[in-house]
């Protein structure tokens, strides 16, 4: 008897482990951000966010310099904000205890940084690289507009609302009307699968 209460007892806690690891959603995580991640958003303006979202409705707040920052996007697993006019934050579940963050700043070319957490805000040490200048011409790419786009090597990235998949796309905005020219359809966008931490 003793044996099958053990038993039991092991089995409600493996199931209540189970359900608590299933309810981990990007929504949680984006509710949970400290201040110092998004300090122009209170935790108020975040949570009115997911209300918003979740009910369908536009999900806009008057973020602390008396901006507006909106949720574009929110699923179990991933989310898309507007930050500001010049930022975009994408964040992507990557499993039940880590997550993928990426900030795009617009100045106006993009520009991105990566970074990844675990499920408590605390940031991984592993990193994903970025492609390198190269990796994104034909060939054949003009020298002067090569070696301008090495000098300064903007890359937007994104995150895929439905898969773990990241994208890469190399700015060219910083050339001149000549450069640009010259690479016109020779840049292409990089995709990969994201790591599983």
């Amino acid at each position: 008897m003793k044996k099958f209460l053990l038993l039991f007892l092991l089995s409600v806690v493996s199931c209540q482990l189970s359900v608590v690891k299933a309810q981990t959603r990007i929504r949680d995580i984006y509710a949970a951000t400290p201040d110092s991640i998004f300090p122009l958003l209170t935790k108020n303006n975040r949570l009115d966010q997911i209300d918003f979202r979740e009910n369908n409705m536009q999900a806009v707040v008057k973020n602390k310099f008396d901006d507006h920052s909106e949720l574009l996007v929110l699923n179990d697993k991933y989310l898309k904000l507007k930050l500001s006019e010049h930022c975009v934050v994408e964040m992507r579940l990557l499993s039940d205890s880590t997550f993928c963050m990426v900030q795009t700043y617009n100045a106006p070319a993009s520009d991105s940084r990566i970074r990844l957490f675990d499920i408590n805000w605390n940031e991984l040490s592993q990193t994903i690289d970025r492609p390198s200048v190269d990796e994104f011409l034909s060939e054949d790419v003009d020298i002067d507009a090569r070696l301008a786009l090495q000098a300064l090597p903007l890359i937007k990235t994104s995150l895929s609302e439905s898969d773990d998949t990241i994208t890469f796309e190399l700015q060219t905005s910083e050339l001149t009307r000549e450069q640009r020219q010259k690479v016109e359809g020779k840049v292409h966008e990089i995709s990969r699968s994201l790591p599983q931490p």
